[in-house]
Formats: C-alpha cells, sequence, structure tokens
C-alpha cells in the first residue's frame, strides 16, 4: 500500500484534475487529503477500505483521510483516454482552520465527518457535476475556491448517499509496507476467475499460510475467499448488465465452480438474483 503526498504548491488550497487514463487510481494508496471523486466516463470496480463495488459511469465518491483505496478499471477504460475522470484533493480545514465551525457549514461538516466511512452517489446530479466541470476549467483561484463550496454544499444535500466502509474496519492498522499489498491484489485482480491458491498467495508476499490470512484480513477487512467471491461477483455483474451470454455461463466466466454457489454469493452480495439484475437492466 503507497501513500501519496498531493499538495505540490503552497499557492492552492487544494488541487482538482481531469483525467483522460486512470493515473494514480490503480494502486493500493491513501493519503493525508480527503478525496472527492466524479467518474463521469468509466467502468470498474473500487475498492475503498473493506468495501469492493462496482461502479459504472457517473458514480461519485467522498473517502476520508487515510483510507485505502484502489480503483480496477475495465481494460478498454483503462487505456486510449476513454475515460473521463474528475478528482479533487483537499485538507479537512483547506478554508481555514474555522471556518467549517461556522453555523452555514453544519451539513457540509457533518459530511466531511461521515467521509471516513465513504459516502457513493451512483448517480451523479447534473447541477454538481457542472461543477465539476466548471472546477477543473476556471483559471481564477476565488472562483475555483467558490466552486468546490459550492460541490460540497450540494453534496451534502443530496440525500441518497451510501455508507461503504464497515464499522469493523480499522483504518489505524493499514498504513504500512508500500508494495506488499500492491503485489497481492494486482496479482488477485488478474487471477481471481481461476483457482487462486492461498499456498500461491502467501508464496508471492513472503508469508505462511496462517501469517497471510492474517495480514490480508487485517488490510482490507476481508477474509480471501470473501474478497474473491466479492470480485467475481462484481465480475459477473459487468456480464450481465453488458452481454447476452446465459446466466450459466456468466456463472462459470466469473470463476465460480457451480451453479448453486454463483446464485447463494450473488444474491447474498447484490440483494437479488442474477436473473433479476439482468431484467432491470433490460
Amino acid at each position: 500500500m503507497q501513500r501519496l503526498h498531493r499538495y505540490e504548491s503552497e499557492q492552492q488550497s487544494f488541487q482538482i484534475r481531469k483525467d483522460r487514463i486512470p493515473q494514480y487510481h490503480q494502486i493500493w494508496h491513501y493519503h493525508e487529503e480527503l478525496e472527492l471523486i466524479y467518474i463521469k466516463q468509466g467502468l470498474g470496480t473500487f475498492f475503498i477500505g473493506d468495501c469492493i463495488q462496482r461502479f459504472e459511469h457517473g458514480a461519485c465518491v467522498l473517502i476520508g483521510k487515510n483510507v485505502p483505496h484502489y480503483w480496477h478499471f475495465d481494460e478498454d477504460y483503462s487505456r486510449d483516454a476513454q475515460s473521463e475522470i474528475y478528482v479533487i484533493h483537499f485538507r479537512e480545514d483547506f478554508a481555514g482552520k474555522d471556518f467549517l465551525a461556522l453555523p452555514e457549514m453544519t451539513e457540509v461538516r457533518r459530511v466531511l465527518q461521515q467521509a471516513q466511512k465513504g459516502w457513493w452517489i451512483e448517480n451523479l446530479p447534473d447541477p454538481i457535476a457542472i461543477c465539476f466541470r466548471d472546477m477543473a476549467n476556471e483559471t481564477i483561484g476565488f472562483q475555483k475556491l467558490y466552486q468546490l463550496l459550492q460541490v460540497l454544499h450540494q453534496f451534502s444535500r443530496f440525500a441518497p448517499k451510501i455508507n461503504l466502509i464497515s464499522s469493523a474496519y480499522d483504518i489505524q492498522q493499514q498504513h504500512e509496507e508500500v508494495s506488499r499489498m500492491n503485489t497481492i491484489i494486482s496479482f488477485i485482480n488478474t487471477h481471481y476467475r481461476t483457482d487462486l491458491e492461498l499456498g500461491t498467495l502467501a508464496n508471492i508476499s513472503g508469508m505462511t499460510r496462517n501469517s497471510f490470512c492474517r495480514y490480508f484480513k487485517q488490510r482490507t477487512g476481508k477474509t480471501l475467499t470473501a474478497f474473491i467471491t466479492a470480485l467475481r461477483v462484481a465480475h459477473a455483474c459487468k456480464l450481465l448488465r453488458d452481454s447476452r451470454v446465459s446466466i450459466k455461463e456468466c456463472c462459470f466466466d466469473s470463476g465460480f465452480n457451480n451453479f448453486v454457489s454463483f446464485h447463494k454469493a450473488f444474491k447474498k452480495i447484490s440483494g437479488t438474483t442474477p436473473l433479476a439484475y439482468r431484467s432491470a437492466f433490460a
């Protein structure tokens, strides 16, 4: 896991950038700044704390400081400038230490406090999306700051926000070892649809099997089996939405060995059956 440092200039209180190809997203990392990210164009799976979630075009996520996260973009959106991603990094006191204490900032303050659990909006409303675009194009510092406040204000007022990270997840245990978790996560992302063996992952991480299981659970909040199952269900969601393969083909292509276990895992994680999920997007 890598700790990233975002501030390159004392002349700005926050940073915003627009990416056409994912840059720092596809590594397991964390930073002192809060992150507000809007995926205007892009498909994939995000990992935030102990949450694994499929994302689609229009998703927006607010991530608290020092929360480990990783964005795994589908192949078409990880190259050839197919993505459109707006990323804002800012500290809690970006507008001054006392600014958020103002009574007018009560709702914004509450949202930023709850960012430690991760806020997700599945489809960002147009007024907030426009603010991201305008902020990225703005050259006057005051206007950029005003637009960020507008984004946070509108974000705080938008009701259908979803918390992502479970109450059992301990962020304080995550801030060790830069490269090992990236090696493990990268290997799992490449091979999760195959018969991944615990011994293989223990070997590439330089641990015994028992040590690896403890290490992995501490840093992801999930057992290895639960982590891989969540990735397989996320891939199945992609197939059910974007292709016309049969549900049985979807099961085996996602890495499940039998249809019963696939159906059970899919319903447990997504809250619905594979057939109902596909029908919702027909």
